[in-house]
């Protein structure tokens, strides 16, 4: 009997049952992915978003309350304060995230609004340390800052670095009563300008339900 032979297909029969495997495996594993991806997919999009559910004007007051707040703080010299409208307009549209947000459809009867206000007159030398306090204020309060800092037209920097400024900038954040709805977020900024300067500020609510 040849020995060698038999060594030989058996040899010549492990390898093809390999290449067989291996090609087995690269077909199977995308397909694979395909269906996890398609299976997660359908499981988000049948998965309604978990948004507070508050009417929009409980939400405009909720926003109001934080502008005026961080305005006093702020304590910009000759100005009233924020004009906020008790009736909101123009909501945002609110998208989910995770795979859902390739379809790019928004939420239906779900909004995000925001309140803006802005002051003209404002120099930097009321503006700095005005955000300073409203940076110290913030931080005390658990808001998170995401940014705080100036541009000099060449570079970021911490805000309460010296040397004239083009633009201030403060950035806060604070988690929403939800997972999904996001965070609140608050931009405060001034911005040098002929008129002297002029400081701006915003607050943004998560994204809600109307309960309509």
């Amino acid at each position: 009997m040849d020995h060698t032979k038999e060594l030989t297909d058996s040899a010549g029969s492990g390898a093809l049952r390999g290449v067989g495997i291996g090609c087995g495996l690269l077909v199977a594993v995308p397909v694979l992915v395909v269906l996890g991806f398609l299976v997660t997919y359908a499981v988000q999009r049948g998965t309604p978003e978990e948004y507070e559910r508050v009417a929009p004007e409980e939400m405009m007051s909720r926003l109001s309350a934080v502008s005026h707040e961080a305005y006093g703080v702020l304590g910009l010299a000759g100005d009233t304060g924020p004009e906020t409208d008790p009736e909101p307009s123009d909501p945002s549209l609110c998208y989910p995230g995770g795979l859902e947000s390739i379809a790019d459809e928004p939420v239906q009867d779900a909004y995000s609004l925001a309140d803006r206000w802005e002051t003209d007159g404002v120099t930097e030398a009321d503006a700095k340390p005005a955000l300073k306090r409203l940076h110290r204020h913030l931080k005390d309060e658990g808001w998170d800052i995401d940014a705080y800092e100036k541009f000099d037209g060449t570079a970021n920097r911490a805000a309460e670095m010296a040397g004239p400024a083009e633009s201030l900038t403060l950035r806060a954040s604070r988690a929403g009563p939800s997972d999904d709805g996001g965070d609140t977020g608050l931009l405060f900024e001034w911005r040098d300008g002929s008129d002297g300067g002029r400081f701006s500020g915003s607050v943004v609510s998560p994204c809600a339900y109307d309960t309509k």
